[in-house]
């Protein structure tokens, strides 16, 4: 799946404005693929990331560098601060281009890379908070596809701290039952290797079915309704690699 730039942008705008007003009507739930955090934890997170990366974005940086203002004012009322955190982020993804650099964390070194990451950092979040104030959640499937393929460029390979990513023994297959992906994941000499469809074979050691959102949560460790065949452990370890 590949969105324009003003869909992305509409979509962190629509997750992120739900993000902090769920958190702001329920601040002290606690969220479950976050422990001893609560919503309003959550929120603060998340703007922390927004502004970070607007910091980073608006500024074209070459390398790191820590951006103002990261603590918000009232740590126990922090909604406005988040707001505003949301619009700099909106603003600064909105006047770089997908080829422009910058730097990340990653071998990905340009705006796209934050407008995709960006998306999908925003509607699990949402998720999140929605899951902690015990609202029923949904994530698009084909943005939650292409999440799934992100988790597998960026979270299944690099660390924000620059570590290194130790990877399990033994291979799992993620089938999609709402669609026709199929990807099959596994390691070599410490390598992650992903195949995507027609390329993914057959004989992993486990295979995880599922709609494409609980894929999505179950590669990010939040578990999703999905059906395990073969070797549980090994699938279990592979939904523990991403941070």
């Amino acid at each position: 799946m590949t969105l324009d730039l003003a869909t992305t942008l509409q979509m962190i705008r629509r997750d992120g404005d739900t993000l902090i007003a769920t958190a702001e009507r329920a601040p002290d739930a606690p969220v479950r693929a976050c422990p001893g955090w609560t919503n309003t934890d959550l929120a603060i997170h998340v703007t922390g990331v927004h502004r970070r990366v607007a910091h980073w974005t608006a500024n074209r940086l070459a390398k790191p560098e820590r951006w103002p203002d990261h603590e918000p004012p009232d740590a126990t009322a922090p909604w406005e601060w988040c707001r505003t955190g949301l619009d700099l982020v909106l603003a600064a993804l909105a006047d770089i281009g997908p080829e422009e650099s910058v730097w990340s964390w990653t071998d990905r070194r340009n705006g796209g890379f934050y407008h995709r990451r960006m998306l999908h950092e925003t509607v699990v979040h949402r998720w999140d908070a929605e899951d902690a104030a015990g609202i029923s959640s949904h994530i698009d499937a084909e943005v939650a596809t292409d999440g799934v393929n992100e988790i597998f460029d960026v979270g299944m390979r690099f660390r924000g701290d620059g570590g290194s990513v130790e990877y399990p023994e033994g291979d799992v297959v993620l089938e999609r039952t709402d669609g026709t992906d199929r990807w099959r994941v596994r390691a070599i000499d410490g390598t992650l290797l992903v195949a995507h469809n027609g390329d993914a074979g057959t004989g992993a050691n486990a295979t995880v079915q599922g709609h494409a959102e609980d894929l999505l949560l179950w590669a990010w460790g939040r578990g999703g309704h999905v059906t395990i065949i073969g070797d549980t452990d090994v699938a279990e370890a592979w939904a523990n690699v991403a941070p």
